[in-house]
């Protein structure tokens, strides 16, 4: 655990240093001239240069926190590459005819992108980690037609939400583990968060809808909006009240039964439009005289897939733990030390990968299954693997070096008192105003390591303790804590990366972020809002 003396000890020069990195790395991502690794490689150099001479980072905290961030970067690259191998496959077999078939889902194109960017991904982040939303989400999203940067952005804004209990709940233990909650703190905590996201879902909807169609967005996707967006807040709100981990898992299902209904009811009054005519896809010539029906059925088999082995893993108690604690594969890190004071403790098992647990293995086993599956149900062909291993392996080798090095960039910040310098910065700064800054140091934690969960482990300890200062409830805090890291994500280049990667490239990272950053502030002012709602009530 991080110790960087006691608050107020920060002058706004070192603060100026700390952030320094990331200003620069935000920059050269806006500024768009350079691809992502090199703004990475960049930011690297200059955050071990400022770490070493203004923070008193020696050889061995910077290659501790390197090596770190190296270690991150292979936890997320398992997720990667078994994505776009299943991402491969699918299109194989027959990705086009599953998204005209997602097309006609609801009769409207706003209401069906509200499904892929807004309720899917938030159901399957409340069963899988890290990025699996977006890999799966946004090439659905280019296959019906929605342009390779809004493919992105789409999702990003639209799950942000889901990650603050999703993934089983591990991104709000995490805060209330690192705080020290009691039992009833940890409740109080739970029901904040569940108020601060669940406005956070309405508005998420009604940005994806104006992202994509402006008011005209608005008015095609009302029934969504007005049905989903209550349905999943409130099932997320009682969900929490009997366990956290549970809460977008529930919420995700109530917007999918919400979209169900709408179906219903679009075909009792004759209004979901027909279905198109067949036209030969990725994988038409896989089996002879398959039809379109047949192919986007078998390509939809790896997401079924995955989300009943997700589900069959994580939802029984007794043995979510069992894999979250046993098979794990991680390095271990000695303690580290600055001129400056700031101490890392030993790191045995580093971020473990759970190999029983980790939403690679899901995704992986997700592909290898659907392989087995195709081949009972003859719609695969010999020599398919040869013609997805080559762009699969390409992509997922041109993926790997900006990865490791953006999350290298938050390794070193994280050891170096960098980012906990940014905190308590802004801590001193407030004073008893405090409560606006809240979200913004969740915020910065998740743009710098792409990780709600990371984030909270970074500043949940700060916020309970500058809360305790100020005389608000910790459970207030930290849920802005939690709700301001999950926009974050929204803007992380770690995550960005991501989706550019599961659309094979056809946007970047600079074109992305511009797109997210409008919406990802009105979601940021919307959990201050609501953060201050919540204190004054309870002041």
């Amino acid at each position: 655990m991080l110790s960087a003396g006691p608050l107020g000890a920060v002058s706004a020069a070192t603060w100026l240093l700390a952030v320094t990195p990331v200003v620069v790395l935000l920059g050269l991502v806006l500024w768009g001239r350079f691809g992502t690794p090199v703004n990475a490689l960049l930011t690297v150099l200059v955050a071990a240069v400022v770490a070493a001479a203004a923070f008193g980072a020696g050889p061995a905290v910077l290659a501790v926190g390197l090596g770190k961030g190296l270690w991150v970067g292979v936890w997320i690259l398992y997720v990667i590459w078994p994505a776009l191998l299943m991402h491969h496959l699918a299109n194989r077999i027959g990705m086009r005819e599953l998204a005209e078939s997602l097309e006609n889902v609801l009769p409207r194109p706003t209401q069906n992108v509200l499904l892929l960017a807004w309720v899917l991904p938030s159901f399957l982040q409340g069963v899988s980690g890290f990025g699996t939303p977006i890999a799966i989400c946004a090439p659905l999203l280019l296959a019906i037609g929605v342009d390779a940067t809004m493919a992105v952005a789409l999702p990003l804004v639209g799950y942000h939400w889901a990650v603050g209990f999703g993934s089983m709940g591990s991104s709000f233990y995490m805060g209330a583990f690192t705080a020290h909650l009691s039992a009833m703190q940890t409740r109080e905590y739970a029901a904040s968060q569940a108020v601060l996201l669940g406005v956070n879902v309405l508005v998420s909807g009604v940005l994806v809808a104006l992202m994509y169609g402006g008011v005209r967005g608005l008015r095609e996707g009302w029934p969504v909006l007005a049905l989903a967006g209550p349905a999943m807040a409130l099932a997320q709100g009682v969900a929490v009240r009997g366990e956290p981990a549970v809460g977008a898992l529930c919420a995700g299902t109530a917007g999918l039964l919400a979209v169900a209904a709408l179906r219903a009811l679009g075909r009792r009054g004759g209004r979901v439009r027909p279905e198109p005519v067949p036209v030969g896809g990725p994988g038409a010539a896989l089996v002879e005289g398959a039809t379109p029906a047949v192919r986007a059925r078998a390509a939809a088999v790896p997401y079924v897939v995955l989300s009943v082995v997700a589900l069959a893993v994580f939802v029984p108690p007794a043995l979510r733990g069992w894999v979250k604690s046993h098979l794990l594969l991680g390095p271990d890190f000695p303690a580290t030390a600055t001129s400056q004071g700031t101490r890392t403790a030993a790191a045995p098992t580093y971020n473990p990968i759970a190999l029983l647990g980790h939403p690679g293995t899901f995704l992986l086993v997700a592909a290898l299954v659907s392989v087995v599956v195709w081949r009972a149900r003859g719609v695969w062909r010999r020599g398919t693997w040869q013609e997805v291993r080559r762009p699969w392996l390409a992509q997922s080798w041109k993926s790997t070096p900006s990865v490791v090095l953006l999350a290298s960039v938050a390794g070193v910040l994280v050891d170096s008192g960098m980012v906990r310098a940014m905190a308590i910065g802004a801590a001193e700064a407030a004073g008893r105003g405090y409560p606006v800054a809240a979200p913004f140091v969740g915020a910065l934690g998740s743009f710098i390591t792409g990780s709600t969960t990371s984030s909270n482990a970074l500043f949940a300890a700060l916020q309970h303790d500058v809360a305790q200062l100020i005389g608000d409830r910790p459970a207030d805090l930290l849920a802005a804590q939690t709700a301001g890291a999950n926009v974050g994500n929204s803007l992380a280049p770690v995550v960005i990366t991501l989706g550019v990667i599961a659309v094979g490239n056809r946007t970047t990272v600079s074109a992305v972020l511009r797109r997210t950053i409008w919406p990802a502030l009105v979601l940021l002012a919307s959990v201050l809002v609501t953060t201050l709602m919540l204190v004054t009530l309870h002041r």
